[in-house]
């Protein structure tokens, strides 16, 4: 059989995950087409098997699994199966990566084949170690052959037993991740109490895990990505900054971890970073799809994503430069097709809009072609651009039309999102509204109504869900800063810019507002000290900014 050679690509989670992962590869074992990828890393889990290939196997489908790749994972395991097909763990390792994630429910495709997998490797339980057989028996309680079976209720027997084999085997880091997994996935994406340092239900012990594990093994990529996650929406998110620095260069060939990072950067203030970090994702993607010509979420989906990351990681920096480059790059990425599948992708297409919206001039964006009515969120997000477009110009009887036709959408379209987008969608709409009254009043130089405008948004963006990127892409205290000092309140707007500054670190834009609010105010000391912060933290051309930009 011809040596598999293959070049790295990103992992993406949710259904991105079923894709296969071409990496650096050495020569498969005989009979089969599954490489053994040589960049994911030495982390290995001695299992019982006298067969060193089926060893090797496993550990590749352990680390892919670790990295959200499940569908490559499945291969991995199934590949060791081959090779040993008394590995009771090789089994258990196939029903684990047919479950739910934290990206994406469970395929009602994946229901039996999980059920035949665990069934088997329950079979040959007896033969196997004792931590082996407590993960075994752990994930029988994930799965019914019944599929009217809540899977809710699933997902807490799977964690409550994964807590007893926690508790059975202390010293176990893989059992230990493998337990911090079960407990997310009772509720994903949503760890934290509006406060941000409460953790919800039974979080708490999930990081309690996760710091133990990393205490005695900082080098543990899925421990890793799983604390990244789970701190990211926190007001502390700095706690993963060491190991997020490290998490690429230990599975260098797994592309969703070299792309983690980036939910930490980004919460810390490092926007340039982000922004790098994303690059490299992007440039992997490409190179990946010129060889594989691949076609659906991959190409549709997930490598926009990553574009819409450098963007708007670009965007928060002052890079603008970046920004628009990265904007022309998406403009296009995704079609129609896509964007009716899933959902979520919606999202995404408006974000050139943002772009030209911070950086181009006014003609630019009104030159911007009409998207259509297919895509009602796309469309208002277009008239949001193009309203604050007009108001720059001082045209604000057209902006005040870009507006209504924002109102209409809102009002005519509340039942006609995607799934995905509608729990925000009205939300989001209704900020662009009241951003862009908040651009006409500025035109017109009523200062207090614009800082009206500006507060309802910012009560409005304040209540959306966390999401990376965010789900407005600008935080609009900024903007309230700005109208707070053209009303002749510079101590408010102080405190603007510096509540703007606890939700996004080292932002350049709220830097440079808190200077000039501080200058207004006579601190000369503490302007010159911001001015330095702003210096470090402004990729752009300083001379292109002024509070209207804000």
């Amino acid at each position: 059989m011809a040596v598999v050679v293959l070049s790295t690509m990103v992992i993406v989670s949710g259904a991105l995950a079923h894709e296969p992962t071409p990496s650096k590869a050495s020569p498969a074992a005989a009979g089969t087409s599954v490489p053994l990828y040589d960049d994911l890393g030495d982390l290995t889990y001695p299992i019982t098997t006298t067969n060193t290939l089926a060893q090797r196997y496993f550990d590749q489908g352990l680390r892919l699994t670790y990295a959200f790749n499940h569908g490559e994972a499945r291969r991995a395991f199934r590949e060791a199966q081959r090779l040993d097909p008394n590995c009771a763990m090789c089994y258990w390792g196939e029903a684990f990566v047919l479950g739910p994630n934290i990206n994406a429910p469970m395929d009602d495709a994946a229901g039996n084949p999980a059920v035949a997998a665990i069934t088997k490797a329950q079979a040959l339980a007896p033969q196997a170690k004792a931590h082996e057989q407590a993960l075994i028996h752990a994930l029988t309680k994930r799965y019914a052959p019944d599929p009217k079976v809540e899977r809710a209720a699933l997902d807490r027997a799977y964690a409550d037993a994964m807590a007893e084999a926690a508790r059975r085997f202390p010293d176990d880091d893989e059992i230990a991740v493998l337990y911090i997994d079960s407990l997310m996935n009772l509720s994903p994406w949503d760890y934290w109490e509006a406060d941000g340092t409460t953790p919800k239900g039974r979080i708490g012990d999930a990081i309690r895990t996760a710091e133990t594990v990393l205490a005695r093994n900082p080098n543990h990529p899925g421990a890793i990505h799983l604390y990244i996650h789970l701190t990211e929406a926190s007001t502390t998110p700095e706690r993963a900054e060491p190991y997020a620095n490290r998490l690429a260069a230990l599975m260098p060939g797994a592309g969703h971890l070299v792309h983690m990072p980036a939910h930490t950067f980004f919460r810390v203030g490092r926007y340039q970073d982000s922004a790098d970090t994303n690059k490299a994702a992007v440039q992997v993607d490409e190179a990946y799809l010129a060889k594989t010509k691949a076609e659906g979420i991959y190409r549709d989906g997930y490598y926009p994503h990553n574009i819409h990351f450098v963007l708007i990681s670009a965007q928060m920096a002052g890079d603008r430069q970046t920004a628009l480059e990265y904007a022309r790059r998406l403009e296009g990425k995704i079609s129609d097709e896509a964007a009716e599948r899933v959902g979520w992708i919606q999202a995404i297409v408006p974000a050139p809009y943002f772009a030209h919206v911070q950086f181009s001039t006014p003609e630019t964006i009104l030159a911007l072609p009409d998207p259509g009515g297919k895509f009602p969120f796309v469309r208002a997000m277009w008239h949001y651009a193009r309203g604050v477009a007009y108001a720059t110009q001082g045209q604000v009887e057209r902006a005040r039309r870009e507006a209504a036709k924002i109102a209409e959408l809102h009002q005519k379209t509340g039942n006609d999102y995607p799934a995905d987008l509608a729990p925000v969608a009205p939300d989001v709409l209704r900020i662009a509204r009241h951003v862009v009254e908040g651009r006409i009043a500025q035109a017109e130089g009523d200062a207090e109504r614009a800082v009206k405008e500006f507060e309802v948004a910012i009560a409005i963006q304040d209540a959306l869900p966390y999401l990376e990127p965010p789900f407005w892409y600008y935080p609009v205290r900024q903007s309230l800063g700005a109208a707070l000092l053209a009303a002749g309140k510079p101590e408010e707007a102080e405190a603007a810019f510096q509540r703007s500054l606890e939700q996004f670190p080292k932002s350049g834009w709220a830097l440079y507002g808190l200077m000039q609010a501080q200058q207004a105010q006579g601190k000369t000391a503490a302007a010159q000290e911001t001015e330095q912060r702003f210096k470090q933290a402004w990729a752009g051309d300083a001379k292109e900014l002024d509070l209207k930009r804000l």
